[in-house]
């Protein structure tokens, strides 16, 4: 679908690209072009840069001792459940909860605020404790448990979840519309992988577990710059936004992206 919608974007897009380009290599020294190369590889034609989804406004942050792992919330699926984790994480709730139960190949689970805290770890307990508020009433939606999945814990209850999340190392869709999803790793899920694992024997429970460092909801860039790129022999080194339909270019002088502000008549940094 999006190699479709690049080549339809390609078709409306290509006469402009090349009035444009000599406009913008006219606004810039040919030492400045010589700069850029000498650093940004050069690309052919429509390319994708991966990254954040730039309508994103907000990400759940887990620090784990391998790195941060970034969590997209589907507030509109589970409102109740994302605010719960919003509001434990704001309290510091989650800082230095361990991953208590891990099952390789399964999923990796923790958020006991009650007794999986490491500075006051109670092994004989830990998978049974919950926050000091309420339960939550389920929210089951129509999102599927696959790989990078977070969803939330609970016992036998449909509205018993309260304060424990896993998230899924594998596709698991057995637990389809049984488990609330609430969210999805979009980065760091090899950090994931890596946390240290249980004895299947023992239902995944693990001796000495790794920990989440710090949980804490981020601000994300909107301005940072990733999907479709376009860029030729024309136009290098600026390179035309798809997304947005803007040019920019990277300046090294400053260290960061400038795009063209057309009402203004300049570049300007994000």
């Amino acid at each position: 679908m999006k190699f479709y919608l690049c080549y339809i974007i390609k078709m409306h897009f290509s006469s402009l690209l090349w009035i444009f380009s000599f406009f913008f290599l006219a606004t810039h020294s040919s030492a400045q072009v010589d700069q850029n190369k000498s650093f940004i590889p050069y690309t052919e034609g429509w390319f994708y840069i991966p990254g954040i989804d730039p309508a994103l406004d907000e990400c759940l942050v887990i620090e784990l001792e391998q790195g941060d792992v970034l969590i997209e919330l589907f507030a509109e699926s589970a409102p109740l459940h994302v605010q719960r984790i919003k509001e434990l994480a704001a309290k510091g709730s989650y800082d230095g909860v361990v991953f208590h139960r891990v099952i390789d190949g399964f999923m990796a689970q923790t958020g006991d605020v009650q007794y999986g805290n490491s500075d006051t770890f109670n092994a004989g307990l830990v998978g049974t404790g919950s926050s000091d508020l309420e339960d939550l009433p389920s929210e089951f939606n129509t999102r599927s448990h696959l790989r990078g999945i977070c969803s939330m814990a609970r016992s036998s209850l449909p509205d018993s979840a309260n304060s424990q999340f896993f998230i899924c190392l594998a596709d698991s869709t057995y637990l389809d519309q049984q488990y609330t999803v609430w969210g999805n790793v979009i980065s760091g899920m090899e950090y994931v992988d890596q946390i240290k694992k249980g004895e299947g024997a023992n239902n995944g429970a693990v001796v000495d577990p790794d920990l989440m460092k710090k949980v804490y909801v981020r601000k994300l860039d909107q301005d940072r710059i990733s999907g479709w790129m376009y860029t030729n022999k024309g136009v290098y080194p600026y390179f035309y936004d798809g997304y947005r339909s803007r040019w920019l270019y990277y300046d090294h002088s400053i260290g960061t992206p400038r795009f063209y502000d057309f009402d203004q008549k300049k570049w300007l940094t994000f």
